[in-house]
């Protein structure tokens, strides 16, 4: 009984790492820099543009997952901005590669999951009082 209490947690933990990503991805939505080069080096003082996060969720022996930040790929698009001081000679700027309405689905689905959890921890709950309350 225990087990699935166990599993139901680390599924809550996972959810929490998928919503923390996406957070993170929105907040640094704008986050631009300058395009990389061939070898992925950002030239020498020139912002770099911000690295979107995913989340990698793994089974974990006996019960349960486990979540791990990931970084997207690509990474980032280019998008054309010749003002940006730190745009190339194209006017090309280096803009992190996240969906605004994917993030937002994202943390639906996230959000939703940490429910069902939640409701698995709850049952469980109302089981064991049960059985410590009945009557022999």
């Amino acid at each position: 009984m225990a087990g699935s209490i166990g599993t139901s947690l680390s599924g809550m933990t996972a959810q929490t790492r998928r919503v923390e990503a996406s957070a993170s991805n929105v907040a640094n939505l704008r986050s631009k820099g300058a395009v990389p080069d061939a070898a992925g080096a950002v030239p020498d003082g020139q912002p770099q543009a911000y690295q979107p996060l995913g989340v990698a969720q793994t089974s974990q022996t006996p019960a349960g997952t486990r979540a791990s930040f990931t970084p997207i790929t690509p990474a980032y698009l280019q998008e054309y901005e010749p003002d940006a001081s730190y745009a190339d000679a194209r006017g090309m700027v280096a803009a992190p590669n996240v969906d605004p309405a994917q993030e937002r689905v994202n943390q639906m689905a996230a959000s939703r999951a940490y429910g069902a959890n939640i409701a698995v921890v709850r049952t469980q709950d109302d089981m064991l009082k049960s059985l410590l309350n009945a009557k022999v």
